[in-house]
């Protein structure tokens, strides 16, 4: 294992981590390199035990799998991770063994909520899964991954995956779900550019998905039932933005490879500011989904912004004394 372990941080410290015939940017290194994120390692032994104790279990056989999990687990790396790896490795740890929430269901009127927690491989173990259904049709809510460690709650993200976006059962939830929206009302600055007045784009909590908004608060509520009232959300992965970043040059090389253009340099800085502006909306809007239902719900409580206190968007949870479903508007859904 150590060898498997030692192998993996030199492909990392060089860009690129091969795995079977596919190759991911990741780009770290331990300690010592000026070109890219660093890892603080004082003791080595101590890195490699922890690695190995995560490792362990999930009782791989294959050497690809091993390198796999590692690929996924150093790009949830933050800044502060690369600082106190032991402790982020730690926490990964209890992540897999803390899977805590549970398989459930909520009525909706002739319909169900189903909740389902599911293994998960990118950015946490465990995934918040949540399917409004009936018995011939379902629609699927948007997937939170979390990792729960020492009664606190760590969300590193919000995706929607829905692919069926047309069905008449799908319609009919969606015309549904847009009643979360009724009562939002619009800055005049967002009124200007949603009409084309104005190319400054304003944050704003109506600019968020309605079933995104349901999703996060069923979650928080099976929070608050498992009595967990601190919650960090992960803003920045900054070794998944340089990845991104390295892929986009990977592909200005590619095209101008059989070409006599002169403009790389402009290219390359075309994409970065590309890149630079998708990732700041990207993240912009996963911030706003908790300002939304911090709106919506008095014991939301936003304790400090990303970078105010840390790199996280803390969040204090008290207990939910209302109906949740009755606050979002949506009157026919019951607990």
């Amino acid at each position: 294992m150590d060898e498997i372990i030692t192998n993996f941080f030199k492909q990392c410290e060089n860009g690129r981590a091969y795995i079977d015939d596919i190759y991911y940017n990741i780009h770290f290194s331990l300690n010592n390199s000026p070109n890219c994120l660093n890892i603080k390692v004082k003791d080595k032994q101590l890195l490699y035990k922890y690695l190995k104790e995560f490792l362990l279990l999930f009782e791989y056989k294959n050497i690809d799998q091993i390198y796999k999990k590692l690929v996924y687990l150093f790009s949830n790396l933050t800044y502060s991770d690369c600082e106190n790896i032991y402790e982020f490795i730690k926490r990964n740890i209890s992540f897999v063994k803390n899977k805590l929430l549970y398989d459930t269901e909520i009525l909706f009127n002739e319909n169900k909520i189903e909740i389902k927690i599911i293994d998960s491989y990118q950015e946490t173990p465990y995934c918040f899964k949540s399917f409004i259904s009936n018995v011939e049709s379902s629609y699927e809510l948007p997937t939170i991954s979390y990792g729960i460690a020492d009664d606190i709650c760590y969300i590193y993200a919000i995706q929607d995956k829905n692919k069926d976006k047309t069905s008449p059962y799908n319609k009919k939830i969606k015309r549904i779900l847009y009643r979360i929206n009724n009562e939002i009302k619009e800055t005049q600055d967002y009124e200007q550019y949603k009409n084309g007045e104005s190319d400054y784009y304003p944050e704003n909590i109506s600019d968020v998905s309605p079933s995104a908004i349901l999703a996060l608060t069923i979650f928080l509520k099976q929070l608050s039932n498992l009595n967990i009232k601190k919650i960090k959300v992960i803003p920045f992965l900054p070794i998944r933005y340089n990845a991104k970043e390295e892929a986009y040059k990977n592909r200005i090389d590619y095209l101008l490879k059989d070409s006599k253009k002169e403009n790389k340099k402009e290219l390359i800085e075309y994409y970065k500011n590309e890149h630079l502006r998708i990732q700041n909306n990207l993240t912009q809007k996963f911030i706003r989904n908790f300002f939304r239902v911090a709106y919506h719900f008095p014991n939301v409580l936003i304790a400090s912004f990303p970078f105010e206190n840390d790199e996280y968007l803390n969040i204090t949870l008290k207990p939910f004394e209302v109906d949740i479903f009755d606050n979002l508007g949506l009157d026919k859904i019951k607990k």
